[in-house]
């Protein structure tokens, strides 16, 4: 399938998701001997380990060991148990490969 780490994690000021954005920075790796279509699901909890909402990540055509980075934020809509702002962590939920 793929390995999915969040390297880094937390609010900051962001070019593309804002200022005082829950930013993650993730890295997925594609640890199947085939080329493939990567979809991540990602939720965001708060102090209590609720799931305030969800969003998702994708890396395409990623081939066999190879590894996409990137960063994701969540925007107000996705964010429908709670408040942005009480966002404390985020978690992988849920890692699918898609065919291209």
């Amino acid at each position: 399938m793929a390995e999915v780490k969040l390297v880094k994690q937390g609010w900051e000021d962001h070019e593309v998701w804002g200022d005082h954005a829950y930013v993650v920075h993730w890295e997925l790796t594609n640890t199947q001997a085939k080329a493939g279509n990567f979809f991540a699901g990602l939720e965001f909890l708060d102090k209590d380990g609720d799931v305030l909402g969800s969003t998702g990540i994708t890396a395409d055509k990623l081939g066999p060991g190879k590894t996409s980075k990137g960063d994701s934020a969540p925007v107000d809509a996705e964010i429908t148990n709670g408040k942005m702002a009480d966002i404390v962590k985020a978690r992988v939920s849920s890692v699918e490969r898609l065919e291209y």
